[in-house]
């Protein structure tokens, strides 16, 4: 393609830069295997020039038929606790949750407030304080005597963009989805006398939360920006000169935005809940610069030291997109997808004609948080559990094809380390279960665990000892599929997901099946015991949010939230539904030997006042000899030994 352009003005000179980026960027959609390690930026000149031109370009697209876009520190040597905490994916690494105990207490999120209900004894509950939140609770940690609250400030909703025809075409770079105006509040409060709890400090940020992490003392929020632009034009008719006139308008309107528009800030807050310092989130020299452009959008990191509150937050930036993070202790992972249009790459070392996966590491064993290379692989994975991270090596599991158009599938498995500044790929496996897609991963050590499915559930094992050459070791095929692994000693897994029936070729969920494999011959899994739960219908939380699914394993107990669904008769064909005849919490005492041995459940169906009650969230927690049915409105309770003849209840928030 030549580009023929007369430089009358130094407008002109940067809108031909503009354009020399812009069509980088398409020659290496999809290139080379590795994305550099970025550098920062010098200063907020240089940064608003990067942002600017990367908003006037990316966002074009020529005028072709669209494509749907899917975007879709407990290991201290003390003591093992009486009590089951969040289950999370990397011991060492605790994520917020709706609830925290420290086994005498619960912390309880609730709509604008946290209410704190001493659980011990069960017989004798009480809310004995609640802290008001200035917006919505998102999510909580615990960490000694500090209680952090997340949440979504009051008016800090945001609202969409004016540019919402993007949807279908852009899948990284202008993050649509995001609203704009959007905050993230974070609240700490000093517990150390849980009946009266001191406000410590607050801070509302620009940006929306992607996930958040606390290890070593640690804790870091990821949070993605997008500024309010103008309009702009986004689609050209395929030529030369309508490119050039697009980008040129498209800077010509982001011309008027000035620099502290571009950026997140954020307001320190005082205890009545009034400004007291404010600025720039990040600072520019502080902003990493991608080595591959891919527009303008901004992931923050915010972290706070919660050994040593009175110093305030760190923060840094990163011109990229995030839609999902993975930490180990050591490092912290901003993933993203990026679709590719269909476009295809001359690199034989990477399918990129749909989906790649773009990867930032950032280290977090330094006194600041740093970025430490990127990368990218094949395809788009499912969730944080697609990642995983063993002696500094990432392993991660895709999914290759176009999800829409062409139900294609592979599968790939990938090892990747930072050298010379780069994530790059050291060993790999591709074409896994063809025409299937990935439903659940877990990497555990030197072996990982894959399940996908189509109409059986193959359970793939894998020995990653080796990263330069991972090696698929045993495959089983069971019916039905796995959506969550979880570890059970050293030669067992626990799974949760749905049963199936085969009908006339198709695979009909029923209701939820927990399952315990034996890998004790890694090559050779094994399915020891199956629970299937209800009929058609049936669903549990714990499917898609593994906080949801409280395995105790010290004492070998599970609890998990389930909405059950039953038929009255045998149904004539295999999609039909149950109705619904119990919401609530299942609890299970587990073993090896045994399986699942149902030991009693405990209903959150209730009424006050006449009005009925819409549970969007239930956490199982065991303290001692109890087990506790935790959501915003109620806590109940029950001894494990006889769970539905000791059900006390304690409303905590009987608002209608």
């Amino acid at each position: 393609m030549k580009i023929h352009l007369i430089f009358r003005t130094t407008r002109d000179l940067f809108i031909a830069a503009i354009l020399f980026g812009f069509f980088s960027i398409l020659g290496c959609a999809g290139g080379g295997t590795e994305i550099g390690n970025p550098d920062t930026f010098s200063d907020s000149m240089e940064l608003e020039v990067y942002l600017k031109d990367q908003f006037a370009s990316s966002v074009i697209s020529y005028e072709a038929p669209l494509s749907e876009v899917s975007l879709v520190d407990s290991l201290t040597g003390d003591p093992i606790p009486q009590f089951s905490q969040t289950n999370v994916q990397e011991a060492g690494v605790d994520e917020a949750d709706k609830v925290k105990t420290d086994g005498t207490y619960l912390y309880v999120a609730d709509d604008q407030a946290v209410h704190i209900v001493k659980a011990v004894p069960a017989d004798s509950m009480s809310v004995i304080s609640t802290i008001s939140v200035n917006g919505a609770v998102d999510t909580l940690y615990l960490y000694k005597d500090l209680l952090i609250v997340i949440y979504l400030p009051k008016g800090g909703a945001g609202s969409s963009w004016m540019g919402t025809d993007l949807v279908g075409n852009v899948g990284i770079g202008m993050p649509y989805w995001i609203p704009i105006k959007s905050q993230t509040g974070v609240l700490i409060v000093d517990v150390k006398n849980p009946s009266s709890p001191e406000w410590v400090e607050e801070i509302v940020t620009d940006g929306w939360q992607v996930s958040s992490r606390l290890t070593g003392g640690k804790l870091h929020i990821v949070q993605q920006f997008l500024p309010n632009l103008p309009p702009l034009q986004l689609r050209y008719d395929g030529t030369e000169e309508g490119l050039t006139e697009a980008i040129a308008a498209n800077y010509q309107s982001l011309d008027t935005v000035t620099f502290d528009k571009l950026i997140p800030s954020y307001d320190m807050l005082d205890e009545n809940g009034n400004q007291i310092e404010g600025g720039p989130l990040v600072a520019p020299q502080n902003f990493y610069r991608p080595n591959e452009p891919g527009g303008g959008s901004i992931v923050t990191i915010l972290t706070f030291n919660l050994e040593d509150i009175s110093g305030g937050f760190q923060s840094v930036g990163l011109v990229a997109d995030a839609h999902t993070v993975y930490a180990s202790t050591q490092a912290l992972y901003v993933a993203a997808n990026r679709w590719n249009n269909g476009s295809v790459s001359t690199d034989t070392d990477i399918d990129d004609r749909y989906y790649q996966t773009v990867l930032h590491k950032f280290t977090l064993t330094k006194e600041h948080v740093m970025l430490e290379g990127s990368g990218k692989v094949s395809g788009k994975i499912l969730n944080q559990f697609s990642l995983g991270e063993y002696q500094d090596v990432l392993r991660i599991a895709t999914t290759t094809g176009d999800f829409w158009r062409e139900p294609v599938l592979n599968n790939n498995f990938y090892c990747l380390t930072v050298k010379d500044n780069r994530l790059k790929i050291i060993g790999k496996l591709e074409n896994l279960a063809p025409g299937e897609s990935i439903y659940s991963a877990r990497f555990i050590g030197p072996r990982g665990f894959l399940v996908t499915f189509v109409k059986v559930d193959p359970l793939f094992t894998l020995d990653l000892s080796d990263p330069t050459a991972p090696q698929l070791v045993g495959e089983l095929k069971v019916p039905g599929y796995s959506d969550y692994i979880h570890p059970l000693g050293e030669d067992h897994l626990i799974t949760i997901g749905k049963d199936t029936e085969e009908y006339q070729g198709t695979a009909y969920y029923q209701g939820v099946q927990l399952s315990i494999f034996d890998i004790s011959d890694f090559a050779d899994p094994k399915l020891l015991h199956k629970e299937v739960i209800g009929d058609r219908g049936t669903t549990s939380e714990a499917l898609y949010d593994h906080k949801a699914f409280t395995f105790w394993e010290e004492n070998g107990l599970l609890a998990i939230p389930v909405d059950l669904f039953e038929h009255e008769t045998e149904p004539n064909l295999p999609y039909s539904n149950g109705i619904n005849t119990f919401s609530g919490l299942y609890v299970y005492g587990v073993t090896v030997e045994d399986g699942f041995d149902p030991l009693g459940r405990i209903s959150t169906d209730s009424a006050i006042g006449g009005w009925y009650y819409d549970y969007n969230w239930l956490r199982g927690v065991f303290i001692d000899e109890g087990v506790y049915a935790v959501n915003y409105q109620a806590v109940r309770s029950a001894d494990i030994e006889d769970i539905e003849g000791t059900v006390n209840t304690l409303i905590i928030n009987d608002e209608h």
